[in-house]
């Protein structure tokens, strides 16, 4: 198999069809709409969690088998159904179309791979075997957990928040010293310690 490319996708306002309705088919839904995504499920069935998630406005539901049309509109293509014969047959529909499609459990039929994905605000870190063993990904986030907490979501809003200040108040060639020293152990342990006026005020030293 071809080595992969990792990359973070923005799928605000994009249009994802997944064809499926089981649990499977749910936590697709559910990580896309985290994203912002457009879901259109097609299924004859979908299962009581996603039967909640349809509002008929960020995601849609098909109650019919699929067919090939129902990749009109689509800008990305999730299958996870129980039938093989049918998850390939969406493959085949959306490499036609040069859509990227990710076929659940099938790694030899997907052109993209879904990682485990450990979230705290801006910070993703993501763990993907190409298909070869997703339980093997998920232990190993797991196991990320506790080594990066919620303090990261806190801490990486303060940098984002002084990115723009930065920029104007210094030359493009100091950026790169500021943001080193910025990202030094000592301002993440006090974003965890709740000591927020303290870590700012150590932001407006590094930057006089």
């Amino acid at each position: 198999m071809a080595r992969t490319y990792p990359v973070s996708l923005v799928l605000k306002d994009k249009r994802a069809v997944v064809v499926g309705g089981g649990s499977v088919a749910t936590r697709k839904v559910l990580g896309l709409l985290e994203c912002e995504a457009l879901v259109s499920v097609v299924a004859p069935a979908v299962s009581p969690r996603l039967r909640e998630l349809v509002d008929g406005v960020r995601c849609t539901w098909r109650a019919k088998p699929y067919e090939t049309a129902d990749l009109d509109e689509a800008d990305i293509v999730f299958a996870a159904t129980d039938d093989e014969d049918g998850n390939r047959r969406v493959y085949d529909d959306a490499t036609a179309a040069r859509l990227m499609v990710n076929v659940a459990d099938r790694p030899e039929v997907c052109t993209f791979f879904l990682p485990s994905v450990l979230r705290r605000g801006k910070l993703s870190i993501a763990v993907s075997t190409e298909g070869a063993s997703p339980l093997s990904a998920r232990r190993i986030r797991e196991d990320m957990e506790g080594r990066y907490g919620e303090e990261y979501g806190a801490y990486l809003e303060l940098l984002a928040s002084w990115r723009p200040r930065v920029s104007a108040a210094l030359p493009p060639e100091r950026h790169f010293a500021f943001w080193e020293q910025a990202s030094h152990g000592r301002l993440l342990a006090l974003v965890a310690e709740g000591r927020a006026d303290e870590a700012e005020a150590v932001l407006e030293s590094l930057l006089s």
